[in-house]
């Protein structure tokens, strides 16, 4: 028996920007740093052995880098 697979897409209105525009931009400026780093080392560990390194060994290098603290607890995972 197939698993079956649901997405859900939720919509939702941020009503006071002005008071969180710094924090989600710090929070987007580290979450894209993380990804271009990420991106960055698989296409460096592919390039030295052929193979993408697991995620284990990816997010602990990635849990080193400087920006991983910058991010709110549940967007780091």
């Amino acid at each position: 028996m197939a698993k079956q697979v649901v997405t859900r897409t939720y919509r939702a209105r941020i009503c006071n920007y002005s008071q969180v525009r710094n924090d989600l931009d710090s929070l987007g400026f580290a979450a894209s740093k993380l990804w271009n780093v990420g991106r960055w080392t698989v296409q460096r560990v592919w390039d030295a052995c052929g193979h993408i390194p697991g995620a284990n060994a990816l997010m602990a290098y990635l849990k080193n880098h400087e920006r991983y603290a910058d991010l709110h607890s549940q967007s780091s995972q």
